[in-house]
């Protein structure tokens, strides 16, 4: 694989500074690091540093090249200055299988795990053998306030505990443990990208809200209420998505389709009849991702767990939710606010780099959330 892609990164302290927490967020075509050190108790930022491979070379995933995603990653480092060689990082959501458990209450929760493997094996789509997965028990996180549960089924939830459980191939992880071992970077541990946007965006909002993160290849959806991911959806499509439809549709070389997809105004005016202003040929890209979040908003309502029912809030992130009128024309179509997230909001950092951190802070989110695990 030939060694071109989109680069930056920024050193921000000198050298006598302390190594800190990295967070690397591994994409189907890029590479993104955060590094943060613990002020008395808040995330202070080291440096940052992202590369990104163009669409022209994007044709597989990253992680599949081990070898190549490794050397990538090592020169990132190197260029931005990391100190820290632990590494936290989360494997891609398309890849997790995840799953909210009720299960008959324990005073032992290793009793638990015969039954926890059982579901797994009713529900995942991999053989048990064949996966790596991580029980979190949720205790009191998802029991009813007492003004709005019945006495039968307080009664009920007592004797319940809810597990979300988490799942991925071992062939998948082998391949993220190789990257690293080629970096020559010590991995503590997968995290998954639903909980790092989680500390990232949402800290410690209680609400329910939809986290969108529109990346090059796929679009996460997560429905996040009190800190849990109750519905995560992967759709395959993205930015790259976008490129190819201005491409296809005005008959134009990706590199000149991208450009134009940074500024939408260049497109016809004419084209733009889509609530928001999004240009009509863009409709066959966003109309499945408008049908997804609202497949996931009934799915969310009709849980038992969840309080709330009822989502007012989107946060869109990733690398192409800078995409010009994608949040007016969601916030149109849905009926609901919708606002770029900032990861940066809890972060201490120069302010004179605000103006450039606000511009890559989008496609930063996962790699902040996974730097942030071991500070919050």
């Amino acid at each position: 694989m030939t060694l071109c892609y989109t680069y930056s990164t920024m050193s921000l302290f000198g050298k006598t500074q302390k190594s800190g927490y990295l967070g690397v967020d591994i994409g189907a075509s890029s590479i993104k690091l955060v590094e943060l050190t613990n002020e008395k108790g808040r995330a202070r930022l080291m440096t940052y540093g992202y590369a990104e491979l163009p669409v022209s070379e994007t044709g597989g995933l990253l992680f599949d090249d081990t070898k190549f995603a490794g050397e990538l990653l090592t020169e990132v480092c190197k260029k931005a200055g990391c100190r820290s060689t632990s590494v936290m990082a989360a494997l891609p959501m398309s890849n997790v299988f995840s799953t909210i458990l009720s299960l008959p209450l324990a005073k032992d929760r290793k009793q638990l795990k015969p039954l926890i493997d059982a579901e797994i094996e009713k529900l995942s789509p991999l053989p048990l053998s064949e996966m790596i997965t991580y029980s979190t028990f949720l205790d009191g996180e998802v029991k009813k306030s007492e003004k709005s549960q019945k006495p039968q089924k307080a009664e009920r939830e007592e004797k319940e505990v809810k597990v979300l459980v988490t799942g991925a191939a071992k062939t998948l992880v082998q391949k993220y443990i190789e990257i690293f071992k080629v970096a020559k970077l010590q991995l503590q541990a997968l995290d998954t990208e639903s909980f790092a946007l989680i500390r990232s965006l949402v800290g410690k909002d209680k609400s329910a809200i939809v986290i969108i993160d529109l990346g090059a290849k796929r679009t996460n959806i997560t429905i996040v209420e009190r800190g849990i991911p109750f519905v995560t959806r992967s759709v395959n499509l993205g930015g790259d998505s976008v490129t190819s439809r201005i491409s296809a549709s005005i008959n134009t070389d990706l590199a000149q389709a991208e450009r134009m997809k940074r500024d939408f105004g260049e497109l016809s005016s004419s084209e733009s009849a889509l609530p928001g202003g999004l240009p009509t040929l863009l409709e066959p890209v966003f109309q499945p991702l408008v049908n997804e979040i609202k497949y996931a908003l009934q799915l969310y309502a009709g849980m038992e767990f969840t309080e709330v029912k009822k989502v007012e809030k989107i946060i869109l992130t990733g690398g192409s939710a800078h995409l010009p009128r994608v949040p007016e024309y969601l916030s149109a179509t849905l009926n609901m606010n919708v606002y770029r997230g900032d990861p940066w909001a809890r972060i201490v950092y120069p302010q004179d780099l605000s103006v450039v951190l606000e511009e890559i802070g989008p496609r930063m989110s996962i790699a902040v959330g996974l730097a942030m695990r071991e500070i919050e």
